[in-house]
């Protein structure tokens, strides 16, 4: 694709295991997100020009702890590719490399 124009310098690398921590059986897999350091203010950059960008936005529910149940936001997704584990153990792996938009406004603009 000698098009795409990756809106973060380094990608960022996703994965689901077990979660060590689930002593109930209640959460028994954990997503952590590894962002390159290089990757931060890119990202940060695409999270604010995916937040104005009406277009993007989605509706979706979201857990509420303080009222005990699910409600209804607007917000944007930031999609990624991934794999199952090659271990078995129901595991996966990916990463996320979103395209650059077009005209972005600039994280300094609004600070």
């Amino acid at each position: 694709m000698a098009d795409f124009n990756p809106a973060l310098p380094i990608q960022l690398k996703w994965s689901v295991n077990e979660n060590k921590f689930d002593d109930n059986g209640k959460n028994p897999l954990a997503l952590s997100l590894f962002i390159p350091a290089e990757s931060a203010f890119a990202l940060a950059q695409l999270i604010m020009d995916s937040a104005e960008d009406q277009s993007k936005s989605k509706q979706a529910k979201v857990w509420d702890y303080e009222m005990q149940t699910e409600r209804e936001v607007t917000g944007f997704y930031i999609n990624g590719k991934g794999k199952q584990g090659r271990d078995g153990d129901g595991s996966s792996f990916g990463n996320i490399n979103p395209v650059a938009k077009a005209n972005p406004v600039k994280v300094e603009e609004i600070f």
